[in-house]
């Protein structure tokens, strides 16, 4: 591979883009595990020699096998896949090995093997990179101890830091960070070089986040009208049922923004069950009671859908016209054209859509307020060609809720109101961490069919290979066992008429189990669903996972999910297991951004920039507290010569508020 290539795959532009390609984690090469007493699937790291090596190809798997001698025993090894490690065991040398004990193979599985004076075997500690197809970790390890040698490109590169935050923190020089990060020698060495990315990527976020909140406050509204709140709550005590405290507080925060002259960017965060639906169709309400029209738009047909019914019934009785469109949603041409002129004339008070609301078609005579359900799932562009549609406030509404504390970090740009209490008392649902041959899963399902309750049966993939279940694979099971009368499918690549009569046959009853991928995570509402099984259960987010179960125990009665996993990793165990045991949105949501690290749940992966790579929302939030005050010193003095250098080195921010 030449540098071209590397650049290319890398997407770098300089070596300061190759430098900042950084490890995903670190691999502990310190001699660990206990030969004597092997437990199934611990890891080692131990120093031998490798003799008796024979390679065989058996259906187009390459498989080494040899025993490694060691201070201790010899032991049985096997490499699969790994042909280029034949040169080193053929040698007999001193090596270092990572391996995996297998019970069932009575042997040690090799995941990598280290010369025994290699720069990482020494210092016990081998940096992990995600690196695209044909870049080897060696080669890029290789490039960047390049790079980084005294006279290397490396030596010309500075912090983008003011030179006063870099003193105030006593933070290492940009060369011996890259340095430390790249090449650790000891773990507290690591820590300082981390230290340095963090507290650059923590401020850069919090300019963003700072730049988007004085966007969003510099929009004025072309005309601010007060709202009739005596009607509001009118309609508020007209409602079957009570509202909580949380609900009230947050209509009343809704309602308030939208008396201000600024536009309203406001997310309404709150777990599955807390009644972010209700809260939703009443600032509609508040909306259409100051003459203007708004959109509901959802990122499923089925969830929008459902938004129409709700939405019909609630507004049922006040004048105000619900429309429905929606790609899928097979209208006639003459429908469709009395809806678009109904829009245009501002006839129809509110419309609930899916992206099909995007479209330039679609053209309003005066749009007031739009809402976003389930935000997480739409683009940065996407949102902002909704605002653009008119001079609207917006609300964006999530069922991934985060603590207060840590909203203040992810969130720093909006306005936020939280529900955490639940109007019908939370559901009674059980969750169990199960393997595939576990006899509960069809004892459950048959159960279900007899008390005339229904199933969701989810797998990750539609069609898949041996390593994964797929919806196809377990449905064609499902109807052998309990009959095709009793089963549907339902996938992304059914065509939308069908998947509109499954959703339907479901809902009513007729069919008990419907076998499908993520596409029932948000929308479907089927108060009967009382079991819920996840096949490849670490295949999927906490916060999916969460979504997932919420679609089971509606009605209040007991409902038990099944977490199906057969594998032995640690880490997704101990994953699904905190699952198994919490049932609270707020601290599963920072669970998982504890254990992702970064990530994109700030919607930073739907705008095009790059994600946080090092800083994390919740073990780094000292970090970022600290930047985000040092971020707002730095914007009220943007000429200080410093300050402008660094804003200087920031992506500039368009218009674009999320």
């Amino acid at each position: 591979m030449n540098l071209t290539d590397l650049y290319r795959l890398l997407g770098a532009q300089g070596c300061e883009d190759v430098l900042r390609h950084f490890p995903v984690r670190y691999e502990s090469l310190l001699p660990c595990g206990n030969l004597k007493d092997p437990h199934d699937h611990e890891r080692f790291v131990l120093r031998g020699y490798p003799f008796q090596v024979k390679s065989v190809n058996a259906r187009g798997t390459s498989i080494i096998r040899f025993k490694i001698k060691s201070d201790l025993r010899n032991i049985p090894a096997i490499l699969f896949n790994q042909p280029f490690y034949l040169g080193k065991l053929y040698k007999g040398e001193e090596l270092l090995f990572v391996l995996t004990y297998v019970e069932a193979r009575k042997a040690y599985v090799v995941s990598s093997i280290h010369d025994s004076e290699s720069y990482f075997a020494q210092t016990g500690i081998r940096p992990l990179y995600s690196l695209p197809k044909g870049i080897s970790q060696n080669y890029f390890s290789s490039y960047l101890r390049k790079i980084l040698l005294p006279g290397g490109e490396g030596d010309y590169v500075v912090s983008p830091l003011p030179k006063k935050y870099v003193e105030k923190y006593r933070l290492l020089p940009e060369r011996d960070a890259f340095l430390a990060v790249h090449f650790p020698r000891t773990t507290e060495e690591l820590r300082k070089g981390l230290r340095v990315f963090k507290y650059e990527e923590a401020l850069s976020y919090s300019i963003r986040s700072l730049r988007l909140r004085k966007i969003a406050q510099s929009r004025k509204k072309k005309v601010s009208t007060t709202i009739d709140h005596k009607k509001i709550n009118g309609k508020i005590k007209s409602l079957p049922y009570r509202l909580t405290h949380d609900q009230i507080q947050a209509i009343r925060e809704i309602v308030l923004d939208m008396e201000k002259e600024t536009v309203m960017y406001r997310l309404l965060q709150g777990d599955v069950g807390t009644g972010k639906t209700i809260v939703s169709l009443l600032a509609l309400y508040a909306n259409a009671l100051r003459g203007r029209q708004g959109v509901l738009m959802a990122p499923t047909y089925e969830l929008s859908h459902q938004h129409y019914e709700n939405a019909l019934s609630f507004f049922q009785g006040t004048g105000y016209k619900v429309a429905f469109l929606a790609s899928g949603s097979q209208l006639k041409a003459k429908e469709k054209r009395e809806i678009l002129e109904g829009i245009k004339d501002g006839s129809i008070a509110l419309l609930v859509s899916t992206h099909a609301a995007l479209s330039e078609k679609i053209s309003f005579q005066d749009l007031g307020l739009s809402i976003i359900d389930e935000q997480q799932l739409f683009g940065v562009r996407q949102r902002d060609q909704l605002l653009q549609k008119g001079d609207s406030d917006l609300l964006m509404v999530t069922a991934t809720p985060i603590p207060r504390t840590l909203s203040q970090i992810v969130n720093s740009d909006l306005d936020v109101s939280t529900l955490e209490q639940y109007p019908f008392g939370k559901r009674n649902v059980k969750t169990k961490v199960v393997r595939s041959t576990d006899p509960l899963i069809h004892q459950a399902i048959q159960k279900c069919l007899e008390v005339g309750r229904q199933v969701f049966v989810v797998a990750p993939k539609i069609e898949g290979d041996e390593k994964k279940a797929s919806a196809t694979t377990i449905y064609n099971d499902m109807v052998e066992r309990y009959g095709e009368e009793e089963c549907q499918l339902l996938h992304g690549r059914i065509k939308k008429e069908e998947q509109k009569e499954i959703y339907a046959r479901f809902l009513s009853g007729e069919k008990k189990i419907l076998v499908a991928t993520t596409i029932v995570e948000v929308g479907i509402d089927v108060s009967r669903a009382a079991l819920l099984l996840v096949y490849d259960a670490n295949c999927f987010g906490l916060s999916s996972l969460h979504q997932l179960r919420g679609r089971i125990g509606r009605s209040g009665d007991f409902a038990l999910a099944l977490l199906i996993y057969d594998g032995n990793d640690k880490e997704s165990q101990d994953k699904l297991d905190f699952l198994s045991t919490c049932d609270d949105g707020f601290q599963i949501s920072e669970y998982d951004l504890r254990m992702r690290g970064s990530g994109s749940y700030s919607g930073e992966k739907q705008s095009g920039q790059s994600e946080l790579q090092v800083c994390n929302f919740v073990t780094d939030s000292n970090i970022f507290f600290a930047a985000k005050q040092d971020a707002q010193e730095i914007l009220r003095d943007p000429t200080d010569k410093e300050n402008a250098l660094y804003l200087s080195t920031l992506p500039k921010e368009g218009t674009n508020l999320i």
